[in-house]
């Protein structure tokens, strides 16, 4: 399911398995326990859902019937990418309905359900901000990368008022086992997409993770019958399109040493190609929120959450950060190691890291043996060996030399470059005005 124009008899296939699947999992269900959970009183009013990757329509259809039963009074629109999706969808919706075989009508022509061609990724422009109370997406996610799937969510959430539902498959043993016992008798093709889609699915973990990168809000995530998981959030404030995602984000933060308040309700949010500029007096907090960010230290309230989907984030402490017994070579391998760098690709991190910040000479010197100027930019270095998407820097001009502070510049222009993001506190700010680029820049003042 992952070619963008799959023959009509491959779909056909594919959703002859994945209505039974759908019955089997309980899938339309999940979603009228979760608008019953999450929009009071349902019951009392009309309520619109539309559905994005219908597929065959199953999920939607029984979704109108069961919340008829339910004497609820709801409409629906089926979209999907594929014009012969939707056609399939449409005739066999239509084919129920004049056998009288569901509860509910599905008519074309019947007001509660319609059909139409729409890429997620264009939701809004298509349809509308808030058109709809609730936007719903099953078994869409997992054939996207990272960054499509945030933004398919965050289209999803651009498009509802109250509550965005995603049904997908968790990424788990037991989920490659249940996609090969399903599809046991079906084609060999069927059975290799089926156990693909699950190895390139989520964990929970990850599943709220992108969620939260959406800029979901209340999210809650539960796995539910069969290897399947369902997860629900309000949308949050509509952002113009141009916002880049999320990536890292304080949320009333407070802190205090002892009886000594030092943060209290720190809230931002990085986005990707955000500079953050974290100012303040000494003492103020700067190095405690930062600190708080990567998760050196646990605020007393509140929470500090960066993108998981992303690599680990790169972080530059004020002081310290380095074994003062290991040579530099040692402390970049070890550096690259706590980072997840791929063993194969270590020496070549390394070997750029030193050429990068004019380490070479000194490669094999030991830290406690080296120049202010020169440790500083050995930490640096660690800090981002592994290329991060976001970035923490804690005062990371202070003791540079020129060198340094030239090397400093190109850092984080590479970090913006790549859609990152970089959170930095520094008295003196006189180094960013180097910066070539024009990446939106806000302050955060403590």
């Amino acid at each position: 399911m992952d070619d963008a124009s799959p023959s009509r008899l491959v779909l056909s296939n594919e959703y002859r398995f994945l209505r039974h699947l759908n019955r089997a999992t309980a899938a339309a269900d999940a979603i009228v326990d979760a608008v019953a959970d999450r929009i009071p009183g349902a019951g009392s009013r009309r309520i619109s859902l539309v559905d994005f990757g219908c597929g065959g329509a199953d999920i939607p259809e029984r979704f109108l019937n069961l919340s008829r039963a339910r004497g609820w009074d709801c409409t629906v629109l089926c979209t999907d990418r594929n014009e012969d999706a939707i056609e399939m969808g449409r005739a066999r919706v239509l084919k129920n309905s004049q056998s009288g075989s569901h509860l509910a009508s599905g008519a074309v022509g019947d007001t509660r359900m319609d059909f139409r061609v729409v890429d997620l990724l264009a939701a809004e422009r298509v349809l509308g901000a808030r058109s709809f109370d609730v936007a719903h997406a099953s078994l869409v996610m997992h054939h996207l990368d990272d960054e499509s799937a945030v933004a398919g969510l965050r289209a999803m959430a651009a498009v509802a008022r109250e509550l965005v539902v995603w049904n997908d498959l968790v990424r788990d043993s037991l989920g490659i086992w249940g996609a090969q016992l399903s599809t046991i008798v079906a084609s060999k093709e069927l059975r290799h997409d089926a156990v693909v889609s699950v190895r390139r699915s989520f964990t929970l973990a990850e599943a709220r993770a992108v969620a939260e990168a959406a800029g979901l809000l209340d999210i809650r995530v539960r796995r539910v019958r069969g290897a399947r998981f369902v997860l629900t959030g309000v949308p949050g404030p509509l952002q113009p399109q141009s916002t880049g995602r999320p990536l890292a984000r304080a949320e009333g933060i407070r802190f205090s040493y002892g009886t000594r308040s030092v943060l209290a309700d720190v809230n931002f949010v990085a986005r990707s190609g955000e500079l953050i500029h974290v100012i303040g007096a000494n003492g103020s907090g700067k190095s405690t929120l930062l600190a708080c960010m990567v998760g050196a230290l646990q605020p007393a309230a509140g929470r500090a959450w960066i993108d998981q989907t992303a690599l680990l984030p790169g972080y530059h402490p004020q002081e310290g950060g380095l074994f003062s017994a290991l040579s530099v070579v040692a402390n970049l391998e070890t550096a690259a190691r706590l980072a997840r760098v791929p063993a194969v690709d270590r020496s070549s991190a390394v070997a750029r890291c030193l050429v990068d910040f004019g380490l070479t000479e000194h490669a094999h010197y030991r830290v406690d043996r080296l120049s202010g100027g020169l440790k500083r930019r050995t930490a640096l270095a660690c800090a981002v060996i592994h290329s991060p998407i976001v970035l923490v820097l804690d005062e990371p001009d202070a003791g540079l030399d020129a060198l340094g502070r030239e090397a400093l510049v190109r850092t984080v222009e590479a970090v913006l470059q790549r859609r990152g993001t970089v959170i930095l506190a520094s008295h003196a700010s006189s180094w960013l005005q180097g910066l070539a680029t024009t990446a939106p820049r806000v302050e955060v003042c403590l």
